[in-house]
């Protein structure tokens, strides 16, 4: 057995649907134009997808491996089974729903970036913190901000301005939010900005997380799934196995 997220197509509340052989975990299919993402056959509450497609294997083809990383599956089932949401308003905060415009960007190739390592860098900086980030290791870093203000009046511009460093804004437009996932996804990018609504990425070699001031009310997400976003990225840091470092007003 097999679970199907169909981009465009309902059953009944959701858009799970079932298949009844293995299609392997992670991947993108395109059957009858249509894009379904390969789920694997562990899911929250799987007894309430019931609905099938009745079609042989052959007829499904494959456009991408590992479009999203088994990580990203185990954040997805738990944002889906911790607030009891559905996985089409989880989905929507890691893949766009024209999939296709995401697709069209598989030609990017991964960018030589080892001219940062050994470098160091002020990430963070107010009346009383300064932060250093030492580049010793080929990893990605995500830093989280209550508010784009904060994370405008903390941050340097010509950091933010570096090939390897993006910042991620819900107010960003489509086409720029999936230049930002591919670059996730190919470890282009290294630094990862985020207010709380854009920290959900496909990381490829995630090993810290920070989050500035945690326990402002901008942290807690009103609209369904809902959730706070400190509890979010202490559940992201023991699937990505990663440091969480917590800044204090």
């Amino acid at each position: 057995m097999t679970y199907l997220y169909w981009f465009t197509k309902y059953a009944w509340s959701d858009k799970i649907w079932k298949i009844s052989w293995k299609l392997k975990a992670w991947d993108l299919f395109l059957f009858w134009d249509e894009y379904y993402l390969s789920l694997w056959d562990e899911i929250s509450f799987f007894e309430q997808y019931v609905y099938e497609i009745r079609e042989p294997e052959e007829k499904f083809k494959l456009i991408e491996k590992n479009l999203i990383s088994k990580e990203t599956i185990k954040f997805i089932n738990y944002m889906t089974y911790e607030r009891y949401c559905p996985y089409y308003n989880v989905m929507k905060y890691f893949l766009p729903q024209e999939i296709d415009k995401l697709v069209e960007r598989k030609v990017w190739k991964r960018k030589n970036t080892s001219a940062v390592n050994g470098a160091s860098w002020i990430i963070l900086k107010d009346s009383s913190l300064l932060y250093t980030l030492e580049w010793e290791n080929d990893w990605q870093t995500l830093i989280v901000f209550p508010d784009l203000r904060t994370l405008i009046n903390m941050t340097d511009d010509d950091f933010r301005k570096q090939p390897w460093v993006d910042t991620l804004l819900s107010t960003n437009t489509q086409n720029q939010k999936d230049k930002s996932r591919r670059n996730i996804k190919l470890w282009n990018t290294k630094v990862i900005f985020a207010t709380h609504s854009e920290i959900f990425q496909n990381y490829n070699n995630l090993k810290k997380i920070i989050i500035v001031y945690p326990h402002k009310r901008y942290y807690a997400n009103q609209q369904d799934p809902r959730y706070k976003t400190l509890a979010v990225v202490q559940k992201m840091s023991e699937i990505y196995k990663c440091e969480l470092e917590i800044v204090e007003n």
